[in-house]
């Protein structure tokens, strides 16, 4: 017994120090974790800040590379291709330079045969489905055909896109289409290319007056055109890699077209957070908007926070320390808490059994007089009134002198079972004593309901009841007294009901009898 005293105080103790070792811990994830979010908000600036900057690099250099195609003789390839190098070498990211001239549907043979004669005698305009041996996709329908013309840098890999008519290109019939009716960039979704990997291209409507030519050198760039600038998605991977200071941040970024679409650009690759991580601890959320006008884009940020960034060194030490605090706290603490719930226990039980039966558990005749008070006070004040049954089980003794004791008792509580099942929350049945019982029928209309109460009660009494003795038949005599017609005391009512109970046993028992006059 002492050795389990001992052993529930150091549970108690032990409990107690990891409760406050937790709420304690609970305060520390709370501040690392809210300076873990102003360091997220502070890198999401970051990294947005970047993105942001190449969009407006690209549109720049778009703007620019459209200004010099304006002013650039119409076979001068070399100076455009110089230009190019400049842009290129200046900002890396940008994969190539493009340039697309508008040809009539009607001049497409003549064109062709131009260029043959003039450039590559192998120059053919192509259909983008046919090169690249695909479906052939829907396409806006235009009343001219734009073939590439000029690329840089010349890569082996591309060089069949020579020629290749825009509007035939999926992706980009829609965004050339759109280009007619705008003097601003056109982004296109982002693609597969065909020399491999994804990218989108930005391209833009450049217009100049016509010119009279003499020089038999090819047309390359013509009076309307449209300038391309193709990016590819890794470039911005990269320069987010590169700024990404913190690896366990996963970025991705969505490119919304001026047809209303959203393409995926890249993602970032995480490893996941383990199981308790993603549980225990909050994972941070931002979305960013950059509303440049030509390529608007969202970049969405998410990172789960780990057990490894709230749990420093710092932090560790000060749980250790409060941990041994607590170990020592003393055992009489606990003892002494222990105790108070021995005493209530003890006090709720003592209470129970000064005001219960212990054999049927219903009411005493003790609690039935505080009933009886509070229904009598209810009568005073409010007019409400009231009757008490007294109720005799007959033949009882015969019982305890035939079958013992034992199965008297297992009779008298499913008679205490039976007179719970018939009566309502509000009224009370109690053992009075020996087999006699009595009930309290509050909030009563009319006597008449006072007596079919009381029939019910008699009903549910007057049934075969299963002992170990076997099937026993049990009957009662009950007699009624209301208030404040028979009296206005307990015992007035209780002789009352005595009365009419009597009367009941002279005729030969199993019934119920309502007392006829006040009773003096």
């Amino acid at each position: 017994m002492i050795w389990t005293k001992r052993r529930s105080s150091l549970m108690g103790c032990i409990f107690l120090a990891v409760g406050l070792v937790v709420f304690s811990a609970l305060l520390l994830l709370k501040s690392e974790t809210q300076r873990r979010e102003t360091y997220f908000s502070e890198y999401v600036q970051s990294i947005s800040g970047i993105v942001r900057n190449q969009l407006d690099t690209n549109e720049a250099v778009l703007s620019g590379f459209s200004a010099f195609l304006q002013a650039v003789d119409q076979s001068d390839t070399e100076a455009a291709a110089r230009y190019a190098a400049v842009v290129l070498s200046a900002y890396p990211h940008i994969y190539m330079l493009e340039a697309a001239r508008s040809v009539p549907v009607a001049e497409q043979s003549a064109f062709e045969d131009l260029l043959r004669r003039t450039w590559r005698p192998d120059f053919e305009l192509k259909d983008f489905p046919s090169l690249t041996r695909q479906p052939a996709q829907p396409q806006a329908f235009l009343i001219e055909t734009w073939p590439v013309l000029f690329m840089y840098p010349l890569l082996p890999e591309s060089s069949s896109i020579y020629g290749v008519r825009l509007e035939t290109v999926a992706y980009l019939s829609y965004a050339l289409a759109r280009t007619q009716n705008s003097q601003k960039p056109v982004v296109s979704p982002v693609f597969s290319m065909y020399e491999g990997g994804s990218a989108y291209i930005l391209m833009q409507s450049v217009s100049r007056p016509e010119q009279e030519r003499a020089s038999p050198s090819p047309n390359f760039f013509g009076s309307t055109m449209v300038s391309l600038l193709l990016i590819k998605t890794g470039s911005l991977l990269d320069a987010v890699n590169h700024a990404n200071v913190d690896p366990l941040v996963h970025i991705a970024a969505v490119l919304k077209t001026s047809a209303g679409s959203e393409s995926d650009v890249f993602s970032t690759q995480v490893q996941q957070a383990g199981f308790l991580d993603r549980l225990l601890l909050p994972q941070l959320n931002d979305r960013v908007d950059i509303r440049n006008s030509s390529q608007p884009m969202t970049l969405v940020f998410e990172r789960q926070l780990r057990f490894g960034d709230v749990l420093t060194e710092e932090m560790l030490t000060i749980l250790l320390v409060l941990a041994g605090a607590l170990v020592l706290m003393p055992m009489v603490l606990i003892r002494h808490f222990k105790a108070i719930e021995r005493a209530e226990v003890e006090h709720e039980r003592s209470t129970y059994l000064a005001t219960h039966d212990v054999l049927t558990q219903l009411p005493n005749r003790y609690l039935f007089a505080e009933r009886f008070a509070q229904a009598l006070s209810d009568w005073e004040v409010k007019g409400i009134p009231f009757a008490v049954l007294l109720i005799d089980l007959d033949h009882f003794k015969e019982i305890n002198d035939k079958y013992g004791h034992e199965v008297g008792d297992q009779v008298l509580q499913a008679v205490a079972r039976r007179m719970l099942q018939a009566t309502r929350s509000c009224d009370t049945a109690a053992r009075y004593g020996g087999d006699e019982f009595v009930m309290l029928i509050s909030n009563l209309s009319d006597p008449e309901s006072a007596e079919s109460q009381a029939a019910r009660v008699f009903d549910s009494i007057a049934q075969t009841v299963a002992t170990s003795a076997g099937e026993l038949t049990v009957s009662c005599s009950v007699g009624v007294s209301l208030c404040p017609v028979h009296g206005q005391s307990l015992d007035t009512l209780l002789k009352a009901a005595d009365q009419a109970m009597y009367g009941v046993k002279q005729l030969g028992r199993k019934g119920v009898g309502m007392t006829e006059f006040p009773f003096a």
